[in-house]
Formats: structure tokens, sequence, C-alpha cells
């Protein structure tokens, strides 16, 4: 039997760890990350209980495992850091920590009526306040979407929903031999060609369609696209908000011809969804409420804990008949308040509470709250790039779309100023081996993480404003730690 002294001890013991992290978190000239290898790591945890499992795996004393979840904080990327602009999400709010914890305490599945009742009707009203900014109907009898695991399953039953209204027999009769098309921008999320592997289409299926220089698709090549393709058009992604350059297509011009041609429209707002929230930027996604249906990811911009995502929908009767099996043992017609049961809509059925951490973080900060973190993302890539202009040539954008995304290169001395079309293919060559090189001082120093990719053939770094707790100071440290780090990088390359 468990030592139920010893398990409570432990839990106090962790559980006002994590609060010091959540309270007390890495800033200023702190690590963002302490750096260490694979077999480093191995070592520290072997001081500890180690990182693997013996084949008759001991229990471990209180001290020992505390010990190990202290390990745990000191060798983690700290995310709560101001300067970490390393991924699409940073600085979770504390009260989404809460709500997070709070539902796991709870643990049940938001599945049924009966098993999460405040849920079921907290999720749904999420859903409907997500859905009125986005501009899709709301308050039928059944909310307008769902909760999802990611924005790439989000995708994939958009999808599905897409291949459903073309093929209404497609749950009985299986998926006909019709190949079928997929458009994506070049510059769209990878959901989609994972999605056509997992629905039997085939990567071929996913027709990736040019874009202009910020990464933005141009609709008179989709418009091409179709006409050329012999395939059977099925959706179109439209991305609102790209992972590298936060480029947002074109959405009324992109509605149109889905309309014309009769084509799902899927909006991919994983990353810019969230514009929607401020009213000095949603004008970013202007014809989403045209789409069919968008995902949205709560937990990148918006600082809810991984994950929080919501596919909305259009036609959210479609759900049901898409995914429902009518398993007579869990959604009974005749039980108490069956009608409100929301897991025969997806594929899912047990599912983790999602919701709670976006309704508590939402009902203490409001509106007004939720713009003001979008607003002031937006202001300190503004001050990004006023660095960078004001560089004398040291920095240089790369491609800018004005929303929180700030794309750039280090530009050594020997090559001011920067022109991109201009440099010698030798040049390029050395500015592109020279980002993995700058990246990896970075890692080992551990004072500001942000990561790079290529954009037009060059690698170029990608500063990502997700935490309101960055400041101007946070962001000019960061860059001059970059130019530090490059020039060293860059005498090294030379010598």
């Amino acid at each position: 039997m468990p030592d139920q002294l010893n398990d409570e001890q432990l839990f106090w013991a962790l559980a006002d760890l994590a609060r010091q992290v959540l309270a007390n978190p890495r800033h200023n000239d702190d690590p963002v990350v302490n750096w260490a290898s694979p077999e480093d790591l191995v070592a520290s945890f072997s001081t500890t209980v180690g990182l693997d499992f013996a084949d008759h795996a001991p229990a471990h004393s209180v001290d020992q495992v505390l010990a190990a979840a202290q390990q745990v904080v000191e060798w983690s990327v700290h995310t709560s850091h101001p300067r970490f602009f390393n991924q699409n999400f940073a600085g979770p709010d504390p009260l989404a920590v809460a709500g997070d914890w709070l539902g796991a305490a709870l643990n049940t599945t938001n599945a049924t009526f009966e098993a999460a009742p405040v849920f079921t009707l907290m999720e749904a009203a999420l859903l409907n306040k997500l859905a009125g900014l986005a501009g899709f109907p709301t308050k039928s009898d059944i909310p307008p979407g769902l909760f999802c695991p990611g924005g790439s399953l989000a995708t994939l039953y958009a999808l599905q929903l897409a291949r459903h209204r073309q093929q209404p027999d497609l749950t009985t009769a299986g998926a006909s031999t019709e190949p079928l098309a997929i458009f994506v921008s070049e510059s769209g999320h990878y959901a989609a060609e994972k999605s056509a592997v997992l629905l039997g289409l085939g990567t071929n299926a996913v027709i990736k369609v040019a874009t202009d220089t910020e990464g933005a698709m141009l609709p008179e090549a989709l418009a091409a696209a179709i006409e050329n393709t012999p395939r059977s058009p099925l959706a179109v992604i439209a991305t609102a908000g790209t992972t590298v350059t936060a480029a947002f297509d074109p959405l009324e011009p992109l509605a149109d011809l889905c309309h014309e041609h009769n084509i799902w429209l899927h909006v991919d707002g994983c990353y810019g969804g969230s514009a929607l929230f401020s009213p000095q930027q949603r004008h970013r996604l202007a014809g989403v409420e045209r789409a069919d249906s968008m995902v949205w990811n709560l937990h990148k911009m918006m600082g809810m804990t991984q994950q929080c995502t919501v596919l909305l929908v259009r036609r959210p009767e479609q759900l049901s008949a898409c995914f429902s099996t009518n398993a007579d043992y869990l959604f009974q017609p005749d039980k108490l308040f069956g009608d409100y049961d929301s897991g025969d809509r997806t594929f899912q059925c047990a599912r983790r509470v999602d919701a709670l951490k976006l309704w508590l973080a939402w009902k203490a900060h409001g509106d007004h709250g939720f713009a003001a973190r979008i607003d002031h993302a937006v202001a300190m890539a503004d001050h990004a790039r006023f660095i960078i202009k004001e560089s004398q040539g040291a920095l240089a954008a790369v491609a800018d779309t004005g929303f929180a995304n700030v794309v750039f290169v280090w530009v050594p001395p020997e090559l001011r100023p920067f022109d991109l079309g201009s440099l010698k293919p030798e040049n390029q060559k050395q500015l592109h081996q020279l980002a993995p090189a700058i990246k990896a001082r970075m890692q080992q120093a551990g004072d500001a993480l942000l990561g790079y990719q290529p954009v037009n053939g060059l690698n170029t770094f990608r500063l990502l404003i997700m935490n309101p707790a960055v400041t101007p100071t946070d962001v000019e440290a960061t860059l001059g730690r970059l130019a530090y780090h490059a020039q060293q990088a860059w005498e090294q390359a030379k010598a």
C-alpha cells in the first residue's frame, strides 16, 4: 500500500515548488535555460532518482523525488522568462495554470453533461463567444464547434467535415476513389500534409499555392491552381498568421473563389486568430466570417497552458452527422439532459477539461484585458522593428507583416548594407550557415532564446512576442546578446 503520509508530504512540497515557479519566474539576466547535453542530464538525474526505470523500479523517498523535481525545474526551458522568444507560445497566464490544475484535480471528462455539467455549459459559452468574435452563427441548440487536442487535429477534423459535405454517405460507404485536392499556401502549416496522410488522400493531394514576399497566399495563384488541377477540389486552407512571418492570407478574395467553386474554406487561425480580440488588429482577419471552419489556438498568444484549441464550424449539426456512433452505453437519448452531451460530436470520447482555464482567465481579464495582451505584443514587436531600423545596418529585416513576429538577420560588417537580392551566392551561403552557429552559442549561454528558419532561401531569426511580461529592455537586451554572439560566431567562421 502507498504511504499516504509520505504522499501528502510530497504533494505539498511539489505544489509549493510549482507555485514558486509560477509566482517568481526567471527574468532580467536570469538564464532562460541552463544548457545541458543529453549526457549531462542523465548524469545529473543519476544523483537523485535517475531518468530511466529499472526492471524492478523501487520506491524512492520524499526527499529524493523532491530533489528530482527541483532538477526538472533547474534544467527546463523557462518559457515564462520575458527573453524566451523561441516558439509561438510563452508566458502562461497564472490564472490559466490555476484553472488547468483545478480542472485536473476534479479529473473528469468533458464528453457528457452527467460527468461534467458545469464544464459542458462553460465550453458552450466559450464556443459561442469565440464564434461571435469570428462572425460565425451562434446561439443554436448546438455549440458552434468543439475543443480539440491541438491545431493539427482540429485541421484533420475540419477536412473530414469537408469530405463529408462532399460525400454525405462517407461514414457508411467509405471514401470514394475520386482524387481530391487540398490547397494551402507555400507558407502554410504542415498539418495539411499530415491530415492528408491520415485521411488516406496522400501528400500528393496537397497543392502548395504561391505567396507574396511576406508569405500571404496570392488569390490569382489559387485561382490558377484550382483551374489547373486534375483533382476534385476538397478544401482551401487559408492561414491567418503564418508560423514564421505572421502573414495573413487575404480571406475575402479566397472566400469568393471558394464560393464560386463550392470548396470548403478552412481558416488556420492557430496563431493569428487571437488578433480578433483587438479592435486594432482584427482587420487582419476580414472575411473570416465567410469560412466553413476555423481553428484557433488560445495557448499561443493568449497564454493558456498547453493545450487550448477550438475548432469553430459554420454548421455545427454536421459534427454529429460526421462523427456520431450513438454508443448506447454512454450517449443514451432518454437520460437526463443527454442532449447536452458533446462526446458524440467529435472523434474523441474522453476529453480533458481545456475550457476552465480559458473561462477563468477571460472572466478575470475581460475583453479589454485580452485586447491589451494582443496590443502589447504588437507594440513590443514594433519596438524591435525600431531597434533593427536604427542598428546602422547590423540588423536587417527580411520580412515584415507588422504583427507580433519580427524576422531579421544579423549582418557582418563586410556585408553592410544588406540586400538579399544582390547577395553573392558565397555570401548568402555564409549567412545561411551563420544562423545555426549563433543559435548554438545563445543556447549554450542561456541568456535568451529565439529561433531561426529559412525565409526566401536564407536562414533568418524570428523574434516572437507572446509574453505580456516582455519590456522594451528585454527586446533590446535580446537583440544585443544576439549581436554579441553573432560577432563571435562570425569571427570564428573567418578564422
